[in-house]
């Protein structure tokens, strides 16, 4: 693929500054654009060490206003980075709607450090591509744009730009063994590279490879090509097109999954309290292996109102050690979670390695009350079924537990623990207005959980259904279902 580009192009100084000085001040009013009309925006430029990565990006940034826009300078991953999956600190940096985010170097030159090393380094690669296309993709779908720049030049002009350095007393702290050894495996990391860009080259997250020998070629050929990008979309913002309308949206097929209120046993009170602590117990040894080992572990817990959520969760986290879990409650989403893609708030909220994250209700929002209260669009509900069981089916492939609860009770059962709960002085805060209007939606939010739990229960991550007319069968399945799930990340 690279022998195609010709590294001998160039730009004499006077037909650049000719060039350079309307483009900049186009890119100006460009940025404003995209921020009255809440447009966000992804810059990546990648390239071989000593490219000109640096440069070209603060030639691009002169002419905007700091004040729009983040640059992120991509290194080695921190303790807590290498904690998480791959993509976990770069889908925390995606911008709000209206910014740009710059990153020079990104999720591709971490992955190709991180996974080339590896045994299976050619799996290791393809799972990333993989990846990578879903995260890029979603973002691309939910109105972000992305561009895509690698910069490129010859092993014999890195050579020299790195003896120049090397030879430079102000320089020559940036060229290190890691530089050189990188140097001379440069005919080994070229189809790889390619492999990378072609897999990941597509029509909402292009590439654009630079000759870049020559600095003014380079600067401008990313300026006209930002620029481009940029007034497509902003020319396409008045006829409102979208990438992707209601009949490209294919759904994940449906899988069967069984659902009944009532339970399977029932238990004495003695029964009970003496199956809660033994599996109480055991769920504190869990944790302290979970910790041992690194493993995170993320529960989901959804349900009907009033399906005993809580109740669950408070036995659940009984014995655990408070430092090594945290529980989520998740309501509407404030002004800075609307700003960017849904799933956003909950990938700042994943669990590191060891840790364990419990959701008291989840993205599963967005084709539940979203979808019935008619708070997203038609187009982004259908959306997201996919969207959820490409991140799921990610986060358990990068070594992450995940179980998911979906608490089921009868429609009768439920208006019974409403009329308790009203009655009740200590749990009329638990009932309120909201919950008795969704009841009137019973048949409507029926016919979304069904679809949902079809949906998005994979073999990555399957929905356990608790059967919660009785609360305590309800407990006691809940608890032995995290057992069973996590000891079996132990085999």
């Amino acid at each position: 693929m690279f022998e195609k580009y010709d590294l001998k192009k160039s730009v004499d100084d006077h037909t650049f500054n000719k060039a350079i000085e309307p483009l900049q001040l186009q890119l100006g009013a460009l940025q404003r654009a995209l921020r009255d009309n809440k447009v966000p925006t992804i810059i990546v430029v990648e390239g071989w060490n000593a490219s000109g990565i640096t440069m070209a990006i603060n030639e691009l940034i002169q002419f905007l206003d700091p004040r729009g826009f983040s640059l992120f300078s991509i290194g080695s991953p921190t303790d807590e980075e290498r904690a998480r999956p791959l993509l976990w600190r770069y889908w925390i940096q995606t911008p709000a709607k209206g910014r740009i985010a710059i990153f020079a170097r990104s999720w591709y030159s971490r992955s190709l450090a991180e996974q080339v090393s590896g045994i299976e380094w050619k799996k290791a690669i393809k799972r990333s591509i993989s990846t990578i296309n879903n995260f890029e993709r979603q973002l691309s779908d939910d109105g972000t744009i992305i561009l895509k720049f690698f910069l490129h030049i010859s092993k014999e002009e890195q050579k020299k730009r790195l003896n120049a350095r090397e030879n430079d007393p102000l320089t020559s702290w940036m060229i290190t063994k890691g530089e050189w050894d990188f140097h001379n495996q440069y005919d080994s990391y070229l189809p790889i590279i390619e492999q990378f860009i072609e897999e990941t080259d597509h029509p909402y997250a292009p590439w654009t490879v630079v000759e870049a020998t020559d600095k003014n070629h380079a600067t401008l050929r990313v300026y006209s090509t930002v620029i481009k990008a940029l007034e497509k979309r902003i020319s396409s913002l008045d006829s409102r097109e979208r990438n992707h309308k209601k009949n490209d949206i294919i759904k994940p097929k449906r899988n069967d999954v069984k659902r009944r209120s009532e339970a399977q046993a029932s238990y004495t009170k003695t029964e009970y309290e003496k199956k809660l602590l033994e599996y109480q117990g055991r769920i504190r040894n869990i944790h302290y292996l979970l910790y041992k080992r690194k493993v995170p572990l993320v529960i989901v817990f959804e349900g009907w109102d009033a399906a005993g959520k809580g109740g669950n969760i408070m036995r659940l986290v009984r014995f655990m050690n408070p430092r090594g879990y945290d529980v989520i409650p998740i309501g509407r989403p404030d002004t800075t979670e609307s700003d960017h893609h849904y799933l956003w708030r909950f990938y700042t909220r994943f669990p590191k390695a060891g840790d364990v994250t419990i959701f008291d209700r989840s993205w599963y929002g967005r084709v539940l009350v979203e979808r019935v209260e008619g708070l997203c669009e038609e187009y982004e509900w259908k959306r997201a079924y996919n969207e959820i069981n490409e991140m799921e089916e990610a986060y358990v492939e990068s070594g992450g537990g995940l179980i998911k609860f979906w608490l089921e009770i009868s429609w009768d059962e439920q208006l019974k623990r409403f009329k308790n709960r009203q009655a009740d002085p200590l749990k009329q805060w638990k009932i309120n207005d909201e919950d008795w209007r969704n009841r009137e939606k019973w048949d409507q939010y029926e016919a979304a959980v069904e679809e949902m739990l079809a949906r998005t229960s994979t073999p990555a991550a399957p929905w356990t259904v608790v059967e919660s007319d009785d609360k305590w069968f309800a407990r006691l399945k809940t608890l032995k279902t995290v057992i069973d799930y996590s000891e079996g990340l132990f085999k």
